[in-house]
């Protein structure tokens, strides 16, 4: 059977279904919305954020764009690793620039780090977090955004291992005029084995050990979040996705193969509204327990 792509269109327009199972934020605000999109290495932030949640309203910030760039900062002769250590070593543990130094013999610079090898994306990962790239072109992008109506949606891509990665931006947040109740909190719970499947699938392949630690610093943090106190400044709604393969739905054409790129349904939990406080534990603590327990490293649940 032929089938259009305008038969495509007019189906989902019909069915009303793409909207309603998209994740929107305070009605789609274009303006002064946060959201904290946490989740361990491998969890498919990316493919959460592309297919379930309202992202091209926001600037996302992702530490693995600003690698990248570093990447390529190199390869136009901008940067180099002894540039990095001249001017920021003393903000990397001398372990580390030993693993940097051992890489640099070995006639590797930033353009041709072998992201498949874990030791070079430490590296990587090192010099990024010496130099402060993340805070500084933070504050770059909030400049000048004196009026509320100017400032811009943002969305952290984040690990959230530590609770850090959130309260250490609040301030700048506060100080720029984001309201705590347009900051959002979103969880990406993917099963740890997935994850370690999906490390293995990538362009830049996370070390194993760093790859637990995501895992169950994300788990420690978010469960210890919503079960004790949301940190200060952090308001907005907060729910958990369950992105395992099986809890997505695709669309599916008149043949009955699946649409790419389009998602008809996923599986979530609202934990939180927007300015409220944490919904009735009857209605998520038990089912959130559950997906923690079935799909975290086994080691979590000795903290829950």
């Amino acid at each position: 059977m032929s089938w259009s792509i305008k038969d495509f269109i007019l189906e989902v327009i019909n069915e009303e279904q793409l909207n309603e199972k998209l994740m929107v934020y305070n009605n789609r605000k274009p303006y002064g919305q946060v959201v904290f999109l946490a989740g361990g290495a491998g969890s498919g932030k990316g493919f959460a954020s592309n297919h379930f949640l309202d992202k091209e309203m926001f600037k996302v910030r992702d530490v693995d764009k600003m690698k990248k760039q570093l990447q390529i900062l190199n390869r136009i002769g901008k940067i180099d690793i002894d540039g990095i250590l001249k001017k920021y070593g003393k903000n990397i543990p001398a372990k580390e620039i030993e693993n940097i130094r051992s890489i640099q013999s070995q006639g590797f610079q930033l353009r041709n780090l072998q992201l498949k090898q874990p030791n070079h994306v430490r590296a990587l990962h090192q010099l990024v977090k010496a130099m402060g790239i993340k805070d500084s072109s933070l504050e770059k992008l909030l400049v000048g955004k004196d009026n509320p109506e100017t400032l811009p949606n943002i969305m952290f891509d984040i690990t959230a291992k530590d609770v850090s990665d959130i309260t250490k931006v609040i301030p700048m947040l506060k100080k720029a005029g984001y309201q705590s109740k347009n900051v959002h909190l979103t969880w990406i719970l993917t099963n740890f084995v997935t994850a370690m499947d999906n490390n293995k699938q990538r362009e830049r392949m996370v070390p194993e050990d760093i790859l637990l630690k995501t895992h169950e610093g994300a788990a420690n943090t978010v469960w210890g979040l919503i079960t004790k106190a949301m940190p200060k400044g952090v308001n907005g709604r907060v729910d958990v996705i369950l992105n395992n393969p099986k809890h997505t739905v695709k669309y599916k054409d008149a043949d009955g193969n699946e649409v790419e790129g389009i998602a008809k349904g996923f599986l979530s939990l609202p934990v939180k509204k927007e300015g409220g406080g944490i919904l009735p534990e009857k209605v998520w603590k038990e089912k959130l327990f559950n997906w923690v327990k079935n799909n975290a490293p086994d080691s979590i649940t000795k903290y829950m």
